[in-house]
């Protein structure tokens, strides 16, 4: 890891749940430019709950 630290079975799957919604992001971005309005605007939302749900997850990891 580039922090020289190593992660628990939990830690690993939390930041490879990052990655994934990081990459469903960059696509949601991606296809957002080929929508009419209305749709953009459902994938603003989608994008709005994925990150929402993200930091949810990350408020909790610096809880523990």
């Amino acid at each position: 890891m580039a922090w020289g630290g190593s992660l628990n079975k939990k830690g690993s799957d939390y930041v490879r749940k990052i990655r994934e919604a990081d990459r469903v992001l960059k696509f949601l971005e991606e296809i957002k430019k080929n929508l009419n309005p209305i749709e953009i605007e459902t994938i603003s939302k989608t994008i709005e709950i994925i990150v929402s749900q993200i930091s949810k997850g990350s408020e909790q990891k610096t809880r523990i």
